[in-house]
């Protein structure tokens, strides 16, 4: 009997990973409780194949074997996506090296030749007001580009040194130096306090990154989810003096944005979650923005609101496998900035579930190998 549920668990979680389930298809938490299935299904989709042809081995009784048999073929079928994607991802951005066998089979990056100098404060605001700096081992002889890194977590949690790690060691092993930082969140401070932070951190990188071997004159920004929607805002909105109490006149410009499977209409325009729609603006009022916030501050929330012809190049990345944001909101947004005069590429992923550079699948591998030759061609 227990070899039968796991086997037929194991079927279930496989298929997570390759079923697509939009936000509008689940009802109020659902959409959260199928993401983490679905995003380990997809990041660990290498080394789950052998899992499971291993208990289509061990476990005894016809509907077990067929089962784990059954989650095997889901799992390779997964994994293709995810290499399928991670060419496509190449492709766009002129990557021309082959995706090897081994992408994907093992899910944390390396971390051979980097270091990380850890909990640099950029803003009185104590822990959530600091950052730390990925860069190679041997500081780089002539100054370096630089990429700040914006993490995610719905606004109301995360923390630098959780994410975009392939990322970020494969940039600092390829001579970037690499600035993740923390940033106050709601609810205890309402937006656009963390907007102000990224801002803050990006002026405090000009200033001083060449400390440590980058060029203040190159810099680049990148963030998912959350992280991903403030890059968006940051790159948009960093001339805007009520965005920048106190550094008014500070340059927080950047080269270049990278805004992977981010939120760009806190308003929900395009009406793209169906159901969720009310349940996503009471989150975001309750949570994220001030009790008194009136429409013009919605709309300063949102990147589609504020598209202009003269902001920086973006690359913007979204999965359609993506459970928490609509993908169609990143190809509006791709779409808006474009018809303003921007310069935008746009890449929808057939798979690629919310979060997905976070561990190192075949889809991550090729991830972030396009985007540092995008933003080496911007940068």
């Amino acid at each position: 009997m227990f070899a039968t549920l796991f086997a037929l668990w194991l079927l279930a979680f496989a298929l997570t990973g390759y079923v697509r389930m939009p936000p509008a298809r689940l009802p109020g938490t659902l959409p959260a409780l199928w993401w983490l299935p679905s995003f380990l299904a997809q990041m660990l989709a290498g080394p789950l194949i052998a899992v499971a042809a291993l208990a289509t081995v061990l476990l005894d009784g016809t509907i077990a074997k067929a089962a784990a048999a059954l989650a095997a073929l889901v799992f390779a079928l997964v994994h293709l996506q995810n290499r399928r994607d991670g060419r496509a991802m190449m492709r766009a951005t002129g990557v021309n090296e082959p995706l090897p066998l081994h992408a994907g089979l093992w899910p944390i990056s390396s971390r051979r030749g980097v270091k990380r100098i850890s909990g640099i404060t950029y803003a009185p605001d104590g822990e959530r007001t600091t950052l730390d700096i990925v860069m190679p081992v041997e500081k780089p002889a002539s100054p370096a580009p630089v990429l700040v890194h914006v993490h995610g977590g719905a606004w109301v949690l995360g923390k630098r040194d959780q994410q975009a790690k392939p990322l970020l060691h494969h940039l600092a092993q390829n001579g970037w130096v690499c600035v993740d930082i923390n940033y106050r969140l709601a609810p205890k401070h309402r937006f656009p306090a963390m907007l102000t932070d990224v801002l803050r951190a990006i002026a405090w990188t000009k200033a001083h990154i060449a400390e440590y071997g980058g060029d203040p004159a190159r810099i680049a920004l990148t963030g998912g989810s959350a992280g991903g929607h403030l890059t968006a805002l940051a790159a948009l909105v960093h001339d805007r003096a009520e965005v920048k109490p106190g550094f008014e006149d500070a340059d927080c410009s950047v080269r270049a944005a990278v805004p992977c499977y981010g939120r760009f209409c806190f308003t929900d325009r395009l009406c793209l979650w169906g159901r969720n729609h009310d349940s996503m603006r009471k989150f975001e009022a309750d949570k994220v923005m001030p009790p008194d916030a009136d429409e013009a501050l919605w709309d300063l929330a949102s990147p589609i609101a504020l598209v202009r012809g003269d902001a920086p190049p973006m690359l913007v990345i979204h999965g359609r496998h993506d459970t928490l944001i609509p993908c169609e909101e990143g190809a509006a947004f791709a779409k808006a900035q474009r018809e303003a005069g921007g310069s935008v590429d746009h890449i929808e992923l057939s798979g690629g579930q919310h979060a997905y550079d976070m561990m190192l699948s075949a889809l991550t591998w090729g991830h972030v190998r396009a985007v540092r030759a995008w933003l080496g061609r911007h940068v």
